[in-house]
C-alpha cells in the first residue's frame, strides 16, 4: 500500500518516527510503500503526539470508491464527510463572493 502522510507544526521526534518507514520528500510531508499493519501503527504514533500541530495521511484503499482513505488529526482537523463512499473535506469559512451578492434579488 502506499501511504502519504503530511504534517505541521509536530515535534522533531515524530519526524524522525514517520522518517524510519516513510521518505521525507518536502519538510513535513512523506512518501512510501508499506503495509496496512505499519500505516495503523505510524498513524496511531502521529495522532497521539500531534499536540498543536496537524497531521493527515492518505492510504491506498482497492475497497473504497476513489481507491484511498483519509485520516486527520489535530488541533483543528479538517470535517472529512463519507458521502456514499466519497470523501468530501469540508472547510468551514466565509462564503466567496457573499458581499458581491447582498441585496441582490433572485430571478423567479
Amino acid at each position: 500500500m502506499i501511504a502519504v502522510v503530511v504534517t505541521r507544526a509536530v515535534p522533531d521526534h515524530l519526524r524522525g518516527y514517520i522518517g524510519r518507514f516513510l521518505t521525507e520528500v518536502v519538510p513535513g510531508v512523506f512518501v512510501g510503500r508499506t503495509s496496512r499493519a505499519v500505516a495503523d501503527r505510524i498513524w496511531e504514533r502521529t495522532s497521539l503526539a500531534v499536540e498543536d500541530g496537524a497531521s493527515a495521511i492518505v492510504l491506498t484503499d482497492a475497497s473504497r470508491e476513489q481507491g484511498y482513505e483519509i485520516r486527520t488529526a489535530g488541533s483543528e482537523p479538517p470535517n472529512i464527510l463519507d458521502v456514499d463512499g466519497l470523501h468530501l473535506v469540508g472547510l468551514v469559512g466565509p462564503l466567496i463572493g457573499r458581499e458581491k451578492t447582498e441585496g441582490v434579488k433572485e430571478s423567479t
